[in-house]
């Protein structure tokens, strides 16, 4: 009798393949998503959308997506799990509607609270932390800038006549000779037209001992105001407070948004994963950290 042949098994589509598949659907529907924004909207806010995934976080968001897509259909449960939970992450700490609210938890007290509408007051302490050097060795506010600028103009105001700047740098963080932040502050403020003898400056490398100075110093007075962003003031108070300190917040440099609608272009770019939402997510969390470790 003839032999029976063995049917030749049919070469299954590789995985390089089934992946290109996804790329390839999920890049379509990506396009048709920002063809939709520009008829629908305007160009600008189509140009906008796609510029945000074409970001670091945005691309790595859509990688993540196409890979729990072939975890799925892999039939990998265990695989899905854990390119889901970074999605997530990614998904949640990089929304913007996610960091206004958790910014809103730390500068709800301050919200209502306008600086220049204070009594004048003995004197003002303006935190380290809004200034750094650029490429060019020159002296710039940065991201918290806002409370050098604040604390010039309560000086111009009349509401205060010294200002104290904080910070110290940590010596095992820089090389060489470098400029404290206080003096970094003191720099600008002179440069806003401050006269030096009304600037003050005043040691200490992080938060908790800037406030353990502060205490030595102020303790027990009143009509100290203290200039620091929003979102830090809750721990810098509650520091200076351990330290018999009590002074007048001064909120500057706030991270939540005003109370009003956004527009349905607003919405979906705040719906998108950002470079620079995850880095604020990072910053609030660090409060939190520095609270629970009492710092």
């Amino acid at each position: 009798m003839p032999s029976k042949r063995s049917p030749v098994p049919r070469p299954a589509p590789t995985t390089d393949i089934r992946l290109l598949d996804l790329m390839l659907r999920v890049g379509v529907a990506v396009m048709a998503f920002v063809a939709g924004a520009w008829w629908a909207l305007d160009r600008i806010v189509a140009e906008k959308i796609l510029t945000c995934l074409a970001m670091p976080t945005g691309i790595i968001w859509l990688l993540l997506l196409v890979a729990a897509l072939a975890a799925r259909r892999a039939r990998r449960s265990d695989l899905l799990l854990a390119i889901a939970l970074p999605w997530a992450v990614i998904s949640i700490l990089g929304n913007s509607y996610f960091v206004d609210a958790l910014s809103r938890t730390l500068e709800d007290p301050y919200r209502n609270i306008d600086p220049l509408q204070s009594e004048p007051m003995e004197a003002v302490v303006v935190l380290g932390g809004g200034t750094s050097k650029g490429g060019n060795g020159r002296v710039q506010v940065n991201t918290s800038g806002d409370r050098v600028v604040l604390a010039a103009e309560m000086y111009h105001a009349g509401l205060t006549k010294t200002l104290i700047c904080t910070g110290r740098r940590i010596a095992q963080l820089t090389s060489g000779e470098g400029q404290d932040p206080g003096e970094q502050s003191k720099l600008i403020l002179l440069a806003l037209g401050i006269p030096e003898d009304d600037i003050e400056l005043l040691d200490g490398r992080n938060t908790s001992e800037e406030m353990r100075f502060l205490g030595e110093r102020f303790r027990g007075s009143a009509g100290i105001g203290l200039i620091t962003s929003a979102w830090h003031l809750p721990r810098a108070t509650r520091l200076a407070k351990k330290n018999g300190f009590d002074p007048v917040p001064l909120p500057a440099d706030f991270i939540s948004t005003p109370d009003e609608p956004a527009t349905t272009a607003r919405l979906i770019l705040d719906c998108i994963p950002q470079d620079g939402s995850l880095s604020t997510s990072s910053k609030l969390i660090k409060e939190y950290l520095g609270m629970l470790a009492g710092r």
